[in-house]
């Protein structure tokens, strides 16, 4: 039965490494430690007593800041089982310590890094286990770690500036809507007892919210649970990746939201491809690759027919011009760089072009989206007030002399 031991010893360069390793007995861990050149000097068995978590479920945030400390700690030359064993040792999440001691006895069995990466983290973004795969094959490893944390992290400010930009509006539409249910649940009730005899004599448009009204306070209870079932459904959508892809195809086809994330998608998609034609992966690895991080399905699937036509013989500009709504400069710059044989160079220019314009759409959206919530939420309620007004008016017969 394995054991696991505490230790401390020293790398080849005379740095102090401390960590645990899972062995049968001392001298077993002493042998699993020669192999990955590190001197113990001291090996005690784990006491056994549980490590206080920060937290158990793991955030976006964890996953990124594990990857990145992975990162360092690889580029500082450390054996990947070793620094597996000091993330471990210091992961405040308990979720994301399990996944990196099951990550760390895929590698001890033989596997590869990449590999159990996409077993074992499966949230993290599919193109993070082939750019670890990628950097496997061209013994970059650190290299493609950090571009997997970089990218992340531009991913994860992508999705803030969107957040951000809706928030308050979102703010405002609930607390609106939140108004017009009070005023049509006990507000507009009142005025339907007081005009029930007139009914037939006041105007179409006050009847209408007269009956409204009435419906919702003769049906509380029916009304409420659905708005429940409403909300519950649109976070249980917003939480399942099924859910999530149609609230985003939905998002796509808006005005400014769409051509965000459009613009977002294709700054993605130039990066993640950039950095493997410079890692040294061919045209058509590369494209596959970054088909993965893209979050339209539309966009995605006019990639591969892309990437199909490159295989075909096809420029690869001219492939995306015919499977892709790419725009016109953003098709000629990679044209260029073809051309030149600067493709990842130009690709790299094209995504950083497309992130401070999608950064500039954003600012947009922030503006837009609080006035039109501001103006949609007091459209309804000045409609419901003039026509309770236009109902009080309608008893009174005004005549002029």
């Amino acid at each position: 039965m394995a054991t696991t031991f505490r230790y401390r010893g020293y790398k080849p360069d005379g740095g102090l490494v401390e960590g645990r390793v899972s062995a049968s007995d001392e001298s077993d861990a002493v042998l699993q430690l020669s192999a990955q050149q590190v001197t113990p000097f001291e090996i005690t068995p784990d006491d056994g007593r549980a490590k206080a978590y920060a937290r158990k479920k793991a955030r976006a945030a964890d996953r990124r800041r594990f990857i990145r400390q992975l990162s360092m700690l690889v580029k500082a030359g450390s054996p990947l089982l070793v620094a597996l064993d000091t993330l471990v040792e210091d992961e405040p999440c308990a979720e994301l310590a399990q996944q990196a001691r099951l990550i760390r006895t895929d590698l001890r069995g033989g596997g590869r890094l990449s590999a159990a990466l996409g077993r074992r983290m499966t949230a993290v973004p599919d193109y993070v286990p082939r750019l670890v795969e990628l950097g496997e094959a061209t013994g970059s490893l650190s290299e493609r770690l950090s571009e997997c944390a970089i990218q992340m992290e531009r991913d994860a400010a992508a999705s803030d500036e969107i957040r951000n930009a809706l928030a308050y509006p979102a703010f405002l539409a609930v607390a609106g809507m939140g108004a017009v249910f009070f005023i049509f649940m006990f507000v507009v009730p009142r005025f339907s007892a007081l005009l029930s005899e007139s009914r037939g004599e006041v105007p179409a448009l006050s009847r209408v919210v007269l009956s409204i009204g009435q419906t919702f306070s003769d049906h509380a209870v029916i009304i409420f649970i659905i708005l429940a079932g409403l909300v519950l459904g649109v976070v249980q959508a917003g939480t399942s990746k099924k859910g999530r892809q149609f609230l985003l195809s939905i998002l796509f086809k808006l005005p400014v939201a769409g051509t965000f994330l459009r613009t977002s998608d294709t700054a993605r998609w130039a990066r993640v491809t950039g950095a493997a034609l410079g890692a040294g992966a061919n045209l058509l690895d590369a494209m596959a690759l970054a088909e993965r991080g893209v979050l339209s399905g539309q966009f995605r699937t006019g990639l591969a027919e892309a990437r199909r036509a490159v295989r075909g013989g096809d420029a690869v500009d001219e492939a995306l011009r015919l499977h892709t709504r790419i725009d016109a400069m953003t098709l000629n710059l990679i044209r260029t760089g073809r051309l030149s044989g600067a493709l990842s160079e130009m690709l790299l220019f094209v995504a950083e072009t497309g992130e401070g314009e999608a950064r500039n759409l954003a600012k947009r959206l922030t503006a837009l989206a609080e006035p039109m919530a501001i103006a949609f939420i007091a459209s309804i309620i000045g409609l419901i007030v003039i026509s309770l007004v236009l109902a009080m008016s309608s008893l009174y017969d005004f005549s002029v002399t």
